[in-house]
């Protein structure tokens, strides 16, 4: 949907905030993997349809520069919150991260959120490893201190930001350490949902440890979404998140449902799992050692999939396990997800607007 013009802004004005999700905050990422007019375009279409906040994850290498990506959308939209999930310390200084966040929370006041992690395809797609805690600890409490308007010691040249901005600062973690370190010095942790319990204890036991009070951070799910009115046929889809998920030592957990996998040798050229260019593609290579069974469970029990109703229903028990906010992605790094935000915005989001009334 393209939307331009007066007309358009002021049937933003209609609809904005016409769909409130109760307690839960609905986030979708988008890749920006197109031309940033479509990315805004795209992002309006959202704040329309009542999607809380849109979320731009950073590779140079990939998609569209993040920072001048979350800029335009700030400038287009009025209400939609806007995140940055997830930057990393090596191809963003932590004084340029803080510098961005502030120009983007002058321009889209209260709306701006912020992840940083140790790094993905960002750094493996230039040939850098991901940080280490403790370099990941300093760029995130410099650039905390920074947009909180402090100075940052660094040798004879401190750091200081000039007319700083408060920004809500998280950490992108799955590791222990980095889902303990958001506990101790972070606003709040984006974590995956394949141990939720465990791994949000692991960061308010920390925050506790560190005399901070846990409920005071935010604690953000991530989950592949698909929303299908045929799940037996469209499970296939999460085939590649299924061999790299067994690639990254997860096989036993396939096994332990029923559905074991074979797992590759890693010489294979399979190329990158996470982000391949035609998903459909990756699809058929990994369906060698993915079962349609083992992609089905994967859909049923690591992700929200199913039709609408079945969506809805797997949100509101995520919300009454004390789920907040969530983080949905679908199954594609060069493709918009367009379908997914259309049937969210008329299926899903309407009828849990009517069930938490």
């Amino acid at each position: 949907m393209r939307v331009t013009g007066a007309d358009s802004r002021s049937g933003r004005e209609h609809r904005a905030g016409r769909l409130r999700v109760t307690t839960v905050e609905i986030i979708v990422r988008v890749p920006p993997c197109r031309p940033v007019r479509e990315l805004v375009e795209l992002t309006q279409h959202m704040e329309d349809l009542g999607v809380d906040r849109v979320s731009f994850p950073d590779s140079q290498l990939l998609w569209r520069e993040v920072w001048s990506t979350v800029s335009a959308v700030a400038v287009s939209t009025e209400r939609i919150g806007l995140a940055v999930s997830v930057t990393n310390p090596v191809t963003r200084h932590p004084t340029v991260t803080a510098s961005a966040a502030r120009s983007i929370a002058e321009i889209a006041p209260g709306r701006l959120t912020l992840a940083v992690g140790a790094g993905d395809s960002a750094l493996t797609h230039i040939g850098e490893r991901p940080v280490r805690s403790q370099t990941l600890e300093h760029a995130v409490g410099a650039i905390r201190t920074l947009l909180a308007g402090e100075e940052v010691a660094h040798g004879v040249h401190p750091w200081r930001l000039h007319h700083p901005v408060a920004v809500p600062v998280t950490i992108g973690a799955s590791g222990p350490r980095n889902l303990a370190l958001a506990g101790r010095i972070a606003d709040g942790a984006v974590i995956p949902s394949m141990a939720w319990d465990r791994d949000t204890g692991i960061v308010r036991d920390a925050a506790k440890a560190a005399g901070r009070d846990p409920d005071d951070l935010s604690y953000t799910m991530t989950r592949s979404c698909v929303i299908t009115d045929d799940p037996e046929r469209d499970a296939v889809v999460f085939k590649p998140m299924c061999l790299r998920l067994a690639q990254l030592g997860g096989a036993e957990l396939f096994a332990a449902a029923g559905v074991p996998v074979d797992v590759p040798d890693h010489d294979l050229e399979l190329g990158d799992l996470g982000h391949p260019e035609d998903w459909d593609e990756a699809v058929k290579t990994c369906s060698a050692w993915i079962s349609d069974e083992a992609a089905l469970w994967f859909a049923r029990t690591r992700s929200l999939f199913g039709t609408p109703d079945e969506v809805v229903a797997q949100l509101r028990e995520l919300e009454r396990n004390g789920v907040r906010s969530i983080l949905l992605s679908h199954p594609g790094a060069f493709s918009l997800p367009s379908d997914l935000i259309e049937t969210l915005g008329e299926s899903v989001l309407p009828s849990l607007r009517r069930s938490g009334s």
